[in-house]
């Protein structure tokens, strides 16, 4: 990135003590993060965010809490409400932040994977199978699925789980938020103790509208995402490629087992672990063309 640049960016954000590092931002405090240096990445990541800090806030304010002390909702619906809250943005810094599999440099394969490694026309290296150049990031991913402006990074081999992890926690935040605010405003009584003279329960019902607005437009897509990645995921196919082969001429792959596919993309077979994304994802298998595992 140009110096000039950079220094625009710093005086418009007013940080003085932040640094960019190709690919990472060094914070004030010293830490070092991987974020992608993309502005129109970062309008798309704004949004997601701001949504849900939009219904993390009033969701519970406006509707969990008033019907809690009302008695018509049990405690156990603001903390599972919170708690998928926290995981959905857990996923996002960790999908946002983590390197999607990034392909060495100087990384050389040995005599008998040589024959499967391809160059890649972009950058020259030598990369494994099923490697991809992403034009936005610079830089060629291992099993790169695609490049995600939601989260301003791609996801490959070493996020794809916690790109999962996000699409389903996204999902179940979603449709608990149009399901209380829907509730709120046509079966739910108004509240017996909030003050309307007070901000936000004077503009409640707008207030939930545009969280059913926000609803309409991401809830479909959530749906299309969750079940079109799960699809892959069985099929052991990504997204660029069915793009390249979009009517499976080379073959319609057998789907796999839940259990070995999940397995498979979020590094462990405990089921349990799937959903925790606060923990390493190591390989646990070196299928047709994987064998690379161990050069990382």
């Amino acid at each position: 990135m140009p110096a000039g640049s950079l220094s625009n960016l710093l005086t418009l954000c007013e940080c003085p003590g932040t640094m960019w590092e190709g690919s990472r931002l060094r914070l004030p405090c010293g830490v070092r993060v991987r974020f992608l240096y993309d502005p129109q990445g970062w309008c798309a990541l704004g949004v997601i965010s701001f949504i849900w800090a939009y219904n993390t806030a009033f969701i519970p304010s406006l509707v969990i809490v008033p019907m809690y002390y009302d008695g018509k909702l049990p405690l156990g619906t603001l903390i599972f409400y919170f708690l998928m809250s926290i995981m959905t943005v857990v996923c996002l810094y960790l999908s946002v932040t983590t390197n999607p599999g990034t392909v060495p440099l100087d990384i050389q394969p040995s005599a008998v994977e040589a024959a499967d490694w391809t160059i890649c026309k972009v950058c020259q290296i030598r990369r494994p199978p099923r490697s991809h150049h992403c034009r936005r990031c610079q830089q060629c991913v291992r099993k790169m699925d695609h490049h995600c402006p939601w989260i301003n990074n791609c996801v490959g081999e070493e996020n794809h789980w916690l790109f999962m992890q996000l699409l389903y926690y996204t999902l179940i935040l979603v449709s608990m938020s149009i399901a209380l605010a829907v509730l709120h405003l046509y079966y739910s009584p108004p509240c017996s103790y909030c003050n309307t003279d007070i901000f936000p329960y004077s503009y409640t019902r707008p207030l939930l509208w545009f969280t059913c607005g926000q609803g309409v437009l991401f809830f479909p897509a959530a749906i299309g995402l969750v079940f079109g990645q799960t699809f892959n995921i069985l099929i052991d196919r990504t997204t660029l490629e069915n793009l390249a082969d979009p009517y499976f001429r080379s073959g319609i792959p057998s789907p796999r087992a839940i259990h070995e596919a999940f397995s498979d993309i979020c590094g462990t077979k405990n089921v349990l672990c799937w959903l925790w994304p606060l923990r390493r994802r190591r390989a646990i298998t070196a299928q047709a063309g994987g064998s690379y595992y161990r050069h990382i």
